[in-house]
Formats: structure tokens, sequence, C-alpha cells
């Protein structure tokens, strides 16, 4: 499978991946094959991009986390949202439990790396990105050595970092033209905010809040809202920092296409100095696949190849099946 931009899109291509909204409905479902209208619906949708089958590397990729648990962290997050938007009490113990599915899937998994851009639309975005770095922070956490305990609070602090976010007009948080500085003040509110949120529940540990404060600090001082550097950010935070910039950067957004996964390593390497603690950046890119399963090589013999089969034992080494010759022969 590969991943197409929407002006690409072609009638008779064939979808490769599912698309699940948040609410849990298929938005667009494996095998569909690709008419006018199903692209003007996209198009409707505010899908970016998705994965079409391209006959060459269409192999399965192996999910870190379950449809089923995604589904469940989905329904909760838009509930526990929906509460608060209605100036109800989120349940703190449901949110707890989608992390408690979390970390159960990716301590079963945890020989798995991250391969595939999540596709998803532009009104979900804030949902899913949310799940994703919780996710990815988990992962991140495990290869760090944290015990269950601290995986726990990391991933309740990572799934709610943006719950700040949810007190912003949808309009600015979709705007596809340059925020205006009003605007963009608006949006740095959103770590104080978020903290203000969750230091009024007594089940979210002081840790887990302050993940919400400081995900936006850098480790050079330049980060909003207090400006924090180095070990004055929590480690937790600096988790998150790492893994929320990640997936921001892979995500379509109103205003951009989403980037690849190694274009966005390439990114998060090149801001490391500035932004990043090097040691959880290290942690975190060991969850990475440098050659995701379904990618093209062109091996030292001038033959083709696609990656069927990468994992952290052989990441650097993943398992191929030749496809052509060094004429370009398909075999």
């Amino acid at each position: 499978m590969r991943r197409v931009y929407m002006d690409d899109l072609e009638p008779g291509m064939v979808i490769a991946r599912t698309v699940v909204g948040l609410d849990g409905r298929s938005l667009l479902t494996e095998n569909t094959r690709l008419t006018p209208s199903y692209i003007q619906r996209m198009q409707n949708m505010n899908i970016r991009s998705i994965y079409i089958k391209d006959g060459l590397t269409d192999i399965e990729v192996p999910e870190i986390v379950s449809e089923r648990v995604l589904l469940a962290v989905s329904k909760t997050l838009s509930e526990s949202v929906k509460a608060l938007s209605n100036r109800k009490l989120m349940n703190i113990g449901s949110i707890k439990k989608s992390v408690a599915l979390l970390v159960e899937d990716i301590m079963s998994n945890r020989h798995l790396l991250i391969q595939l851009e999540d596709i998803r639309t532009f009104d979900d975005y804030l949902f899913m990105h949310s799940i994703n770095v919780a996710i990815f922070s988990i992962m991140t956490g495990l290869t760090m050595g944290y015990p269950e305990s601290k995986l726990m609070d990391l991933g309740l602090g990572a799934l709610l970092h943006d719950i700040g976010m949810t007190m912003i007009d949808q309009s600015v948080l979709n705007k596809t033209t340059p925020l205006t500085p009003e605007e963009n003040e608006l949006i740095m509110t959103h770590p104080e905010v978020g903290f203000n949120i969750l230091r009024t529940y007594r089940e979210v540990s002081t840790t887990s809040a302050h993940i919400a404060y400081q995900h936006h600090e850098r480790m050079s001082g330049t980060g909003y809202p207090r400006r924090l550097d180095g070990k004055q950010i929590l480690e937790y935070a600096r988790i998150v920092t790492v893994v929320d910039t990640f997936d921001a950067v892979i995500s379509d957004r109103p205003f951009r296409n989403g980037y690849s996964v190694n274009e966005a390593m390439t990114i998060l390497t090149k801001l490391s100095d500035n932004y990043f603690d090097p040691q959880v950046l290290e942690a975190f890119t060991t969850n990475v696949a440098v050659y995701p399963v379904g990618t093209l090589l062109m091996l030292n013999t001038g033959h083709l190849a696609v990656v069927t089969s990468v994992s952290k034992t052989n990441a650097s080494q993943p398992v191929v099946h030749v496809i052509s010759d060094q004429q370009g022969n398909f075999v």
C-alpha cells in the first residue's frame, strides 16, 4: 500500500486501509474502489490523503494497538470531552481504564514498531492525535524501563495533554490561513488551561497534570508557558514533547500535508539540540521503523525488493521479498 494525497487520487484506485471516524464508524472501508463521487465525499470530509493498493507493497502491517481498543479509547475520550464542554465532570475512572487497555496492548506487542501514519479528518484530529501521543509515549516509557504504574501516569497525562485545546474555538484550530497574533496567543494558553482543568480532579496525579502544563516547554528554555529549561522539565513531559511533535508532523493539517515517518524523524533530529532531551529522543527512535513494511528497496545486487517484516530485533535488517531482477523484470 502507499499513501496518496487527494490531488493525486484517481477513479479506479482501491482503498488499502479502512479510515475510522471518532465515533467508530468506518468512513472508508478497505477494498472500496474509488469513484468520482467517493473522491468528492472525502474532500467534503476534510480527508487529505488515504492508503491505496498498488499491487507491489500490499502487505499486512501489524497493529501496535488493536482496532477494538482504539475504538473503545476514542469513544471514552469523546464522551469525556463532550461532558467537559457541557460543563460536566469527566469520568476519570473510565479514562484510566482506557489507558490500562493501551498499556496492556502495547506491553503485549512490545516487539512492534511505528510504521504507518494515521489518516484522520481535520475534525477528529485532536482526538486521534491525543490517542497517538498516549500510545507513542507509553512505548517510549516502556523502552526507558518504566514499570506499569509509571506507564499509567504517563499514559493518562499524554492522553489528556491537549485537554486545554477543547476550550478553544474549532474555527481557530482548523484555520487554513496563518494565525493572527491574537489567535496564536490564544492557542498558547492551552497548556495552562489544561493543567487547571486536570488539577481539579483528585484522581489525576500532579505528575499527569504537569504533562499538560509542560509539553510545550523546550530544553533550551524557549518554550511556553513558563520557559522552563533542561531538567526543570518533568521527564514525563519531555517524553510527550517528543511524541507530540512527531505525531503533529506526520498528520495532515488544514494548512499542509503530513510528512512520512522517515521525513518526520529527520525533522526531529534537526530540532533535537534545542527542543528535546537526547536520551528521550533516542528511546523514542528505537520504536520507529527505519524501513516500514511495504517499503521498496533497491538492494546492492541491483534487485528491487519489498520489506515484508521488521521488528525491534531486526530494525536495520528487515526481511525482504525480491520482486524484480537487475533489469527491472518482475520475478
